[in-house]
């Protein structure tokens, strides 16, 4: 036995040996690769100088802040260059991108467990009680119900406790050289060094998410430009330390998008049985007394308030007819603008409506289970109903109001059951119809 552990021993000694110099030329290769992408990106930050002259920043912003600048390879979602330069080393197959097309896609349901949203709503309520007079001044303000606003620092930042580790100027300047949406990240990095120039923070404060977000609510540097306000009277915009400072930063993005303070952000509703859930999406909006005529009813019996009947609403079904609806008011829309996504206007929503009126947790409507798709099928299935002329909205492998819409158009073509909401069954026929 002695002998043969010897000999494992030495096998594996001798593997190990023949693979150094592969895994030191791989090690190479890194190196080499990266020391090229660095100088171009270094090159890049340079030329970026009359952009921001324009912008108001100074020399001095922009040299002290740049200056010896690298790229922060750990960040997620980036997209290196291949190869390096129009001379330079290819990408190394170490650096390579890992798919990320075959992720499933979010299911609904996924985003409202019991568990988050409790936690959510008490840490609310508790916030809400120890900042009753900052917020009670930023609802007079601003017209946002300050249950909102609490709900979205709730879910963007865990009231301030979730880590922003980044380098915000380091992050976005990636996010803008070789991230997935560089033309978005451009200007947002020459609006971090007027942050800085200023006075606003210091490089040292303005830490981030990997994508640039900053502060407890959450703002990238255009919002904070567009939107951040002075709401202590210290001579600063701070939404990294001062919390009167980044709640009422939220409410002015809010009002100045166009919340309206007499409305709801929506109502959860029954649907009559048989309901054409096609009819649903912002771009269907109608009065809500219309709505009423065709059968929807708010749930648990309530009526909808009779000063708000010739209000437009539209149909928010996040998980077709295997979910809970809503109707929705322009400020579900405002709220998308803050996070694009049904889901998470709905989780904000839903978590005001706990910390304000001490709402149950759960929805009237039931989940029901729902077919899991890879998003790059969803992906290829949006593409095909393109090519057939269908409005999908973004071509993503998600399940927006438009594929919701279109996906209840070719149920109904096919005489399959009306749910809006993706099944293998109408995937396969329509991407099989497509082949042919």
């Amino acid at each position: 036995m002695g002998m043969l552990r010897l000999w494992q021993a030495a096998l594996a000694l001798c593997l190990t040996m023949q693979l150094l110099p592969q895994a030191a030329h791989a090690a190479d290769d890194v190196a080499a690769y990266k020391k090229a992408v660095e100088a171009r990106f270094e090159a890049w930050l340079q030329g970026l100088w009359p952009e921001a002259e324009a912008a108001g920043v100074s020399r001095k912003t922009f040299d002290t802040q740049l200056k010896g600048m690298k790229l922060d390879w750990s960040l997620p979602q980036l997209v290196p260059p291949d190869p390096a330069g129009p001379d330079g080393p290819p990408l190394p197959a170490a650096l390579k991108p890992k798919p990320r097309h075959q992720a499933e896609f979010d299911i609904p349901e996924k985003y409202f467990s019991s568990r988050s949203l409790n936690a959510l709503a008490n840490g609310g309520r508790s916030r809400y009680k120890q900042l009753a007079p900052t917020l009670s001044a930023i609802q007079k303000q601003y017209g946002v119900p300050a249950s909102i606003i609490v709900a979205i620092w709730g879910r963007e930042t865990g009231f301030g406790a979730a880590a922003l580790p980044y380098d915000a100027l380091t992050a976005i300047a990636t996010q803008a050289f070789m991230g997935r949406r560089p033309e978005e990240f451009r200007p947002q990095l020459i609006g971090a060094l007027k942050i800085i120039q200023s006075g606003h923070a210091t490089r040292a404060e303005m830490k981030s998410s990997w994508a640039g977000a900053m502060g407890h609510t959450q703002f990238l540097p255009g919002d904070f430009e567009n939107y951040a306000v002075d709401f202590d009277g210290d001579g600063r915009r701070d939404i990294w330390s001062s919390i009167p400072d980044a709640l009422a930063s939220a409410g002015n993005s809010l009002h100045s998008q166009g919340w309206d303070g007499n409305q709801p952000w929506a109502y959860e509703v029954d649907l009559p049985k048989g309901f054409d859930c096609t009819l649903q999406g912002p771009d269907l909006a109608r009065p809500i007394h219309e709505w009423v005529k065709l059968g929807v009813a708010r749930v648990r019996g309530r009526p909808f308030p009779e000063a708000r009947l010739n209000d437009q609403a539209f149909l928010v079904l996040p998980a077709g007819m295997k979910g809970p609806a809503f109707l929705a008011t322009n400020n579900f829309s405002v709220l998308k603008l803050y996070n694009n996504s049904d889901v998470y206007a709905i989780f904000v929503g839903h978590v005001a409506d706990m910390i304000a009126y001490n709402a149950p947790v759960d929805f009237v409507g039931t989940w029901q289970p729902v077919e899991p798709f890879a998003r790059d099928r969803i992906q290829r299935f949006q593409e095909v109903l393109v090519a057939q002329g269908h409005d999908v909205g973004k071509v993503d492998g998600l399940v927006g109001f438009k594929t919701r819409q279109t996906i209840g158009k070719e149920e109904k073509r096919f005489g399959l059951p009306l749910t809006c909401y993706p099944t293998h069954a109408l995937v396969d026929r329509v991407l099989k119809e497509a082949k042919n």
